[in-house]
């Protein structure tokens, strides 16, 4: 079924309702007559109504004839199923649509393995778990040695023994699984989890864990793995200790750190520094992000030394920090020489001792193209050590203003953006080529039409023009945005209320 269009609008079923042509209408004049039919018209009736049963006896037969020669009956069984698997890689229901279309259709499901990989239980089970039990050993039967994709929330089973049962026909299996996603509500839950996955890790790439339990924190952690996960490029760990993973990840590209957002103490779910810096300089990350967290450190780690050495993550291009105290952004970035970090994105409050570090020492971030801040203050005395950052930062490109901390961003970082040497002595960012605002209630988009042209007539070759604009979530002078169109190359509006 297609999706939603306008062409749905004003099409109400009963408003639309037409009668059947073979309905008689108890108006017309002439049936009005209780006497028998002449035998004439009855052998006519007789006539037509063969007539009509042969009539629909043709029709079957040429949608018969245009069923052989359609075009999707001429692929390979092979090939068919390739489509398949992407379908229902899209949507794991539709498997179950696509063997009931025809014979054919059905022996092609049966015969491929691949189409029966994806084990989800979700809130649409959690009130048949003995259907899903049932579906679960034919996918795990039907899809033989292939590579399983495993999804399973028990915060909808309930019952324990159901939990131990989905996890006793699972771990004959596990070994083959590639992604791995798993959500429980406690711990106990989570234990009996470590227990049943001693096959798991030489197959896994994608691995998610989450628990619910807010007191996770005074659990004894351990790791969920009990061999190495060589394959493991993408993990993320929800209100988890990072014990949990705990074995050798030489191929992780991508580390996602979530601290429960409903615990307010900072010592939920602290993260040791040590214990992640010998997990991002053991793995080739590229991107690292973290959520609501809180780093400890212990008196015997390097960052206590008068010069500390700098732990080099060679590979990492995206840092991300949402929601983490400003003295853990600043300990992370001093404790680290990022050569290849192209994109920084940071929310840490109104504190920015963080970026006037790395202002004042840009060499070790000579990759640094894209700073995107969050929840900061763009209005009075906070804008001076901004900007201060920013004159030292001259190879960003691309800049990002989320969530201003009052609410409004105010009207002066843009006119500093446009503002030119006779101002400030020199552009403030000359290489700036994108701008992104998302949530600012002020932006009308009269202050980035401003930097716009500004840089457009600068006329000079150090003072790159604006060719990329992000706004969501503003509210926009629609003449000002068509100017806008006019000039920037892209311009995307997500979300965005244009004012009258």
């Amino acid at each position: 079924m297609a999706s939603p269009s306008f062409e749905d609008l004003a099409s109400w079923d009963d408003f639309n309702i037409v009668s059947p042509d073979n309905v008689d209408d108890p108006e017309d004049p002439r049936n009005v007559d209780l006497r028998k039919l002449p035998e004439e018209i009855e052998q006519l009736d007789q006539s037509i109504a063969e007539l009509e049963a042969n009539i629909a006896t043709l029709r079957l037969q040429r949608a018969k004839l245009l069923d052989q020669r359609a075009l999707i009956r001429h692929l390979s069984p092979d090939l068919l199923s390739r489509i398949f698997e992407l379908g229902v890689h899209e949507s794991a229901d539709l498997l179950l649509n696509l063997s009931l279309v025809s014979h054919h259709w059905r022996s092609v499901v049966l015969s491929s393995p691949t189409l029966w990989t994806y084990i989800i239980l979700d809130s649409n089970w959690s009130w048949r778990i003995p259907s899903f039990l049932r579906r679960m050993r034919a996918h795990l039967q039907r899809s033989r040695a292939s590579k399983l994709f495993i999804e399973i929330d028990f915060r909808h089973v309930d019952s324990p023994l159901d939990t131990e049962t989905i996890l006793l026909g699972l771990k004959p299996h596990l070994w083959r699984c590639y992604s791995y996603n798993v959500s429980v509500p406690d711990w106990f839950r989570m234990r009996r989890i470590q227990e049943h996955s001693s096959t798991m890790g030489p197959a896994l790439e994608d691995l998610y864990l989450r628990v619910d339990s807010s007191d996770s924190e005074y659990q004894e952690p351990f790791s969920i793995f009990s061999q190495p996960c060589p394959r493991l490029v993408y993990a993320m760990l929800e209100h988890m200790p990072m014990e949990c993973l705990g074995v050798p990840t030489p191929s992780l590209r991508q580390f996602h750190l979530l601290r429960d957002a409903r615990c307010h103490s900072p010592a939920k779910i602290a993260y040791p520094f040590n214990q992640l810096m010998s997990i991002l300089t053991s793995s080739p990350i590229k991107w690292f992000s973290v959520r609501f967290a809180f780093f400890t450190i212990d008196t015997t780690e390097d960052v206590f030394r008068a010069t500390p050495t700098p732990q080099v993550l060679p590979s990492l291009e995206g840092l991300s920090f949402d929601a983490v105290d400003a003295g853990s952004v600043s300990l992370f970035l001093e404790s680290t020489s990022l050569p290849a970090l192209q994109l920084l994105s940071v929310n840490s409050g109104v504190e920015l001792q963080w970026l006037t570090q790395i202002s004042l020492a840009p060499s070790r971030f000579p990759a640094l193209r894209l700073l995107d801040l969050r929840n900061c203050l763009f209005t009075g005395p906070s804008l001076v050590p901004l900007v201060r950052a920013l004159h030292h930062l001259p190879q960003l490109t691309g800049l990002g203003i989320s969530t201003p901390a009052t609410g409004v961003v105010g009207t002066h970082i843009f006119d500093m953006l446009a503002a030119g040497p006779d101002t400030l002595g020199e552009w403030l960012l000359p290489r700036l080529e994108a701008i992104g605002v998302q949530n600012c209630e002020d932006v009308t988009g009269h202050e980035l039409l401003r930097v716009v042209t500004a840089r457009r007539g600068a006329a000079a070759p150090e003072v790159s023009n604006i060719v990329f604009l992000k706004i969501t979530q503003c509210l926009l002078d629609p003449e000002v945005l068509e100017r806008l169109t006019q000039l920037v190359d892209t311009v995307l509006t997500v979300d965005t209320v244009r004012t009258v």
